[in-house]
């Protein structure tokens, strides 16, 4: 479970400082400390969270990501970017990224991932935010209430809540509100498949499939709810119950692959780990699903890659995976 939970990617963007930091919990400065030794170097502790983040307790990765949420305006600021709401609860926000050359350029959006219990907006944004907005594209990443606070359901209808009130925005913030490119890691590609197949969420928000481009998927695993549930292990299988409860209905209604007829958004980039068997799975699934009710797709394993580092290095110079989400993107404009 705690792999999906993408710590280790935070990990690289919270400014540990020599000693660490005064406003984590205790008990995680206690279990860091156990984890990591005693050494005074940032980078070694940032190694060691990188290599071992696994051994942290769930309290400890959210008192990391509580401590990172509160450092954010200061580097979204630092480095361009500004953050909106488009809702009532602290989590229904998006920060927004710019393209310096102006104009009314595509908007690449982007959804965390993790295990639809944890995650943030921020982690591994500048990558992807320098690179798209180099690119000519304007760049958003996405909030959303997490579980328990809703459940799959209400993360859908919040992605597309933050795509209207972006839609809505797009005249002050400078970018195309009718060419948007939906990208989603794990969880988040989970979300990214099923507004971009389940027409009800953009429905109701107001927001036109035909404004979605195309979608990236990024090593998601969760296409098919009730078979990943079928086949997960223990620890899988309880993040999968905590978010999608026990109710087959309830699975099957949050699955894209259920909805996988039209309509649909017309063009999918799903890049997978090619280590791993159910992301395999799952993706060659959706894409011969989505190609069958005449979708183009792409589904591509990545070799070299692992779940983590295929979102980590999303917008690094010389990355392939980012390559094959450039090549997408210019041929779908």
């Amino acid at each position: 479970m705690k792999k999906l939970l993408v710590a280790g990617l935070m990990m690289a963007s919270i400014g540990l400082s020599a000693r660490l930091p005064a406003e984590l919990e205790p008990s995680c400065r206690m279990e860091i400390k156990k984890l990591c030794g005693m050494t005074r170097d940032r980078g070694a502790i940032r190694m060691c969270l990188r290599d071992k983040y696994q051994s942290l307790s769930k309290p400890c990765l959210q008192s990391l990501l509580e401590m990172r949420r509160n450092s954010e305006p200061q580097a979204i600021e630092a480095s361009g970017g500004k953050s909106y709401s488009y809702g009532s609860a602290e989590r229904q926000a998006f920060d927004f990224y710019p393209t310096p050359s102006g104009g009314r350029p595509t908007l690449v959006v982007f959804i965390h991932g993790g295990g639809w219990s944890i995650g943030d907006k921020a982690m591994s944004t500048r990558n992807k935010a320098s690179h798209f907005n180099e690119k000519g594209f304007a760049f958003a990443s996405l909030n959303y209430r997490l579980v328990p606070e809703t459940d799959p359901a209400g993360q859908a209808a919040d992605i597309a809540a933050a795509l209207a009130d972006l839609r809505a925005r797009a005249g002050k913030l400078g970018f195309d509100p009718d060419s948007i490119i939906l990208m989603g890691h794990s969880a988040g590609a989970h979300l990214a498949a099923l507004v971009s197949t389940d027409p009800r969420y953009f429905e109701t928000a107001d927001v036109p499939m035909v404004a979605i481009r195309g979608t990236i998927l990024l090593d998601g695993a969760g296409y098919d709810v009730p078979r990943q549930m079928e086949s997960a292990g223990p620890m899988l299988g309880k993040m999968y119950r905590d978010a999608f409860t026990t109710d087959k209905e309830m699975q099957l209604r949050l699955s894209p692959l259920a909805h996988a007829t039209t309509p649909n958004v017309s063009n999918w980039l799903i890049l997978f780990d090619k280590g791993r068997a159910d992301s395999g799975s799952q993706s060659n699934a959706l894409a011969t699903a989505l190609k069958r009710a005449g979708s183009a797709v792409s589904a591509i394993p990545v070799s070299d890659t692992s779940h983590m580092k295929l979102n980590r290095d999303m917008g690094v110079d010389g990355d392939p995976a980012t390559r094959l989400a450039d090549t997408f993107i210019e041929r779908i404009l």
